[in-house]
């Protein structure tokens, strides 16, 4: 899965690169972002915060779209041998419907 933040992927925490089983917990931080965690070792995970719409009132938090969209990709992974763009700011590419997301901040725990 790849992900780009905007900023033209060419310095570290611009842009990551993760294979769907690295995926440790999907949470809402606030009613307009929700962190991803992907397992480095058992002690280490990186994240991204995803920035979005606020639909809590009306169609639940977006938790739940990002979710399913990680999920799709982790299903179909073993049928397919490619990178997919999730969130691709730089080039404006989402996969499926997430392109509700406005920005990412990618932390790397290095």
């Amino acid at each position: 899965m790849y992900f780009a933040d905007g900023n033209g992927a060419n310095l570290t925490q611009e842009a990551y690169v993760a294979s769907s089983n690295m995926v440790s917990c999907i949470i809402p931080v606030s009613v307009t972002t929700t962190a991803v965690y992907f397992n480095k070792t058992n002690e280490n995970k990186d994240k991204i915060v995803f920035t979005h719409d606020d639909k809590t009132t009306t169609s639940g938090h977006r938790c739940k779209d990002i979710a399913k969209a990680i999920a799709e990709v982790a299903n179909a992974n073993p049928h397919m041998d490619n990178l997919i763009d999730m969130v691709d700011l730089d080039n404006s590419i989402y996969y499926g419907n997430l392109s509700f997301v406005t920005a990412l901040t990618i932390t790397l725990n290095l």
